[in-house]
């Protein structure tokens, strides 16, 4: 695959109109939230600035099931580390964010030998998978059980140096980002129950941080995990994926 035609089916193949208007409404949204900020005496940094645009960016190739998700979302990672989760004192979250780095690696080489090609779309993307119905009892579980005992943790025990500035918030946003990252590179539908779960708790995180990108962002986030839900489970129960040639 030369790099015109990787480029083509990265970023062009597989879309329709509205999957280019939920893309065109992210980055309305963060221009939006980079505007108020100046408007209010508040501008964001830049490194914030560029978290919001990359992370929108991620999320949407990441729910076409597309690879180059992973470029954003290094980006995103690093800009949102250093100008976001580390300044708040947002240990879990920083810890997280660590995780996803190295998790990244791996979910790069798992999507690569996943890649699949839609036989209607001629787009070529991941083929999700699906939990059974004991998968998801576990997991459920799994979830309640951690977000506890992280935030019995975090409330108690300093962490570089200071006790977390938000428990049991850093908390319900930490723990089911272990679960969606793990699903996520491994290829599984059901990652977007729980980012919703976190992205919609990062809301409250980024308006308490008094960050509007930040805020922008989660919003756009949460949306997206409709949007990328729907796109997952039907690409779960397909059968118009073939190997590609």
């Amino acid at each position: 695959m030369n790099f015109k035609t990787l480029i083509k089916n990265e970023f062009l193949d597989g879309k329709n109109w509205f999957d280019w208007t939920f893309l065109a409404c992210g980055l309305l949204l963060q221009c939006a939230a980079t505007i108020f900020g100046f408007v209010k005496g508040s501008p964001e940094s830049l490194i914030l600035i560029i978290s919001g645009f990359a992370g929108v960016f991620s999320v949407i190739l990441c729910s076409q099931g597309k690879i180059s998700s992973y470029v954003f979302g290094y980006v995103q990672l690093l800009t949102c580390v250093f100008g976001f989760s580390i300044p708040n004192h947002l240990h879990a979250e920083t810890l997280e964010n660590t995780m996803y780095f190295f998790t990244m690696f791996y979910g790069m080489f798992v999507w690569a030998k996943n890649y699949r090609k839609d036989a209607k779309t001629e787009s070529i993307e991941i083929k999700s998978k699906k939990l059974g119905i004991k998968g998801n009892i576990i997991t459920a579980i799994i979830f309640i059980v951690m977000t506890v005992a992280c935030w019995i943790f975090l409330k108690n025990v300093p962490v570089f140096g200071a006790l977390d500035s938000q428990p049991f918030m850093d908390s319900l946003t930490s723990v089911p980002a272990y679960i969606a990252q793990f699903f996520m590179v491994l290829g599984y539908r059901e990652q977007y129950i729980y980012w919703f779960i976190l992205d919609s708790c990062s809301i409250i995180l980024a308006i308490r941080a008094g960050s509007w990108v930040m805020t922008a962002q989660f919003i756009f986030w949460t949306l997206n995990c409709f949007y990328a839900g729907y796109r997952w489970w039907k690409s779960s129960n397909s059968e118009d994926y073939q190997l590609i040639d």
